[in-house]
């Protein structure tokens, strides 16, 4: 999508009369995608001790993370987001909410976390960004800690050095899933499962790359699934939502 500065200068313009709910309306809503695509996949993780969720922006998961987690850490690289969140979630103690620099997690203490989370931000941010922020993991997860991030697969995409795609969702274009796991690697963390995923088109320009510390309870063999169906799913639970919604 572009630099730190970029996206930065974008978020800080961005209309958020909506609290970012609008990124939510092909699952019918937040509430739908949280309960019916990204609890079923993080429901092994949870409940949990402390957790820290990268790229607040204005809470939209933070309103469910906080019913799962004893401690909550929020960060985002937007201060006005930071405050909307200080704000929204003043009335508990157990949450906390940081201005991050887009690299890195000076606020979080070494081996703290318990579970990390990122969805539907880290998607725009490229490799060295990505990179530093596994570099963050390595050092802030707990031994048996388990990160989930959500991050661009589009440089996997590239077809003798041209992208044969339109890429109209600003993914980034030099993280790949093979990528982020190479960075894993790097630093003594573990990929244990990749879901390669589309996002409102036909592609697999995104992935779901779970991560843990080598040596963690959770480490296996790394099990790698291709997810055309991913953007059928969200429309399958618009549907519920709209069947099921008072």
């Amino acid at each position: 999508m572009g630099t730190l500065t970029e996206n930065q200068r974008h978020w800080l313009h961005y209309d958020w009369s909506q609290g970012g709910d609008e990124w939510s309306e092909a699952w019918g809503g937040s509430e739908s995608l949280w309960w019916g695509t990204l609890y079923p996949r993080l429901r092994r993780f949870l409940p949990t001790g402390t957790g820290l969720e990268i790229a607040t922006g204005y809470g939209r998961f933070t309103a469910f993370l906080e019913d799962h987690c004893e401690r909550l850490i929020g960060v985002d690289l937007t201060p006005r987001c930071v405050e909307a969140c200080r704000e929204r979630f003043a009335g508990d103690p157990r949450l906390e909410f940081h201005v991050t620099d887009g690299t890195s997690l000076p606020m979080v203490a070494d081996r703290t976390v318990d579970l990390a989370f990122s969805f539907d931000s880290l998607v725009h941010v490229e490799a060295e960004v990505i990179a530093a922020y596994v570099g963050e993991l390595a050092r802030t997860l707990r031994p048996d800690g388990i990160a989930f991030l959500h991050h661009s697969n589009v440089a996997a995409l590239f077809v003798d050095g041209a992208l044969p795609l339109d890429n109209r969702h600003w993914r980034a274009e030099s993280v790949s899933a093979r990528g982020v796991a190479d960075a894993c690697a790097r630093v003594a963390l573990a990929c244990i499962g990749q879901e390669i995923v589309n996002w409102g088109q036909a592609e697999l320009t995104d992935c779901f790359s779970l991560i843990t510390p080598r040596g963690s309870r959770h480490e296996r063999p790394p099990v790698v699934f291709e997810n055309p169906g991913f953007m059928a799913e969200a429309v399958r639970l618009a549907e519920l939502a709209k069947l099921y919604r008072p």
